[in-house]
């Protein structure tokens, strides 16, 4: 091969990292209502409950581009809903954008009485939080909380959404502990877990006696869980968690995903943003190509790969667009360029904005002498730059008339 067209084409994929940034940054319209007020938070609906029997409202979140798809989509059910719709949206639509995680629904559970459905048994005297020799008496809720779940509210979502099966449950502090019981007393619920600062000093530790036989009678239990807590947490949390985790450490279920993670000196309330950000990085790392997919790629491995990983999360579901300039890249190297096409041709179907990949792609197909692709791929790049406004249309016209007059 010649020296000269290798480096060429090397600088190609160079050329995408300068690229693609700019597409990332444009952002789906959203809504206005009557008073020019930004929509984007989702849409509350009353549920008439008789498990609970009250109306509990929950905030529904459609991810963007769902009306105009027919895609199913994962679920993310939030506890605390209300609290934490406001940064859950964002970071999951910044997330998606980036290919960390795929696009999801989001549920908000708003709360109305915490301390009595996220709380697995009731506390009596000397509880932390109780008055006087009360203690909370409302308490031990959750098993009619996680029967609403499982027998109302999801059955509602499922029916009136596009969802796909894979469903999340994330929870801080009570939340946290409402999700370590609904994980061990019903695993089959959901899928996985982000669990954040847990209040497992409840009842003397219970949750954390209850693990040590749930995980032992459950050595293929397959799930992803994420355990986060902010470094600067206090009194109930830290140590109540590891020695938690502990019990896993001691019986790790073969198929378990799994990690426990301290952020930075935030405490108890500050750390959700961050322990929600990479918990979802977390549950979602499977989307980040494996070292022997790169290191020893194939056509079919890598298509074989992709998927998998739509089969799993939905149709949308794909890799940062980084991991498939990372793997064309390293196949040009190999001199591999239709192995380098293969790639392309995947990330510009996961990433149809990104005008850079579909320059490179052009290119590759006029170094493998298929003009007739090229000049189709550059037809593309011209109404994603109109549409994009990135005035790039008459450089994609010159590259066509160049492949005409050959």
């Amino acid at each position: 091969m010649n020296t000269k067209i290798f480096k060429n084409s090397l600088s190609v994929l160079f050329i995408i990292f300068l690229q693609f940034n700019v597409s990332a940054q444009i952002s789906e319209k959203i809504e206005l209502t009557k008073g020019n007020k930004l929509l984007g938070l989702g849409t509350q609906y009353i549920l008439k409950s008789k498990i609970l029997q009250e109306q509990r409202p929950v905030i529904i979140s459609l991810p963007l581009g769902y009306e105009n798809s027919s895609a199913n989509y994962p679920v993310l059910y939030l506890l605390d809903g209300l609290g934490n719709i406001k940064h859950e949206i964002g970071t999951v639509e910044l997330l998606t954008d980036s290919g960390i995680i795929p696009p999801m629904i989001i549920v908000g559970i708003e709360s109305l009485d915490r301390s009595r459905d996220l709380t697995p048994s009731n506390a009596g005297q000397d509880v932390y939080g109780g008055v006087g020799d009360a203690g909370i008496t409302q308490s031990g809720g959750a098993p009619k909380f996680l029967q609403f779940l499982e027998e109302e509210l999801i059955p509602f979502v499922e029916s009136h959404f596009r969802t796909h099966p894979y469903r999340l449950l994330e929870g801080h502090s009570f939340g946290g502990l409402f999700s370590t019981y609904a994980l061990m007393e019903k695993p089959d619920i959901f899928d996985a877990f982000i669990i954040q600062a847990p209040a497992l000093w409840w009842n003397k530790e219970e949750m954390t006696e209850k693990a040590k036989g749930f995980f032992k009678s459950n050595s293929n239990l397959k799930k992803a869980i994420y355990f986060g807590i902010g470094g600067g947490d206090g009194w109930g949390m830290q140590q109540e968690l590891k020695r938690y985790v502990q019990v896993i450490d001691k019986n790790p279920p073969q198929n378990l995903r799994w990690k426990l993670e301290e952020v930075g000196d935030e405490d108890h309330d500050t750390s959700r943003l961050l322990l929600n950000y990479y918990g979802l990085k977390f549950v979602f790392s499977d989307l980040i190509a494996p070292e022997e997919l790169i290191n020893d790629y194939s056509d079919l491995a890598f298509l074989k790969g992709e998927r998998e990983l739509m089969n799993k999360y939905g149709k949308h579901a794909r890799r940062p667009v980084s991991n498939y300039v990372d793997i064309a890249f390293k196949l040009l190297k190999e001199e591999n360029d239709l192995g380098a096409i293969v790639v392309l041709n995947r990330a510009i179907e996961a990433y149809p904005k990104y005008i850079g990949l579909m320059t490179n792609l052009a290119k590759l197909y006029e170094k493998t002498k298929q003009e007739k692709k090229a000049i189709e791929t550059y037809k593309l790049a011209i109404k994603l730059s109109k549409k994009l406004k990135l005035g790039q249309e008459e450089d994609f016209k010159n590259e066509i008339n160049k492949l005409k007059k050959n």
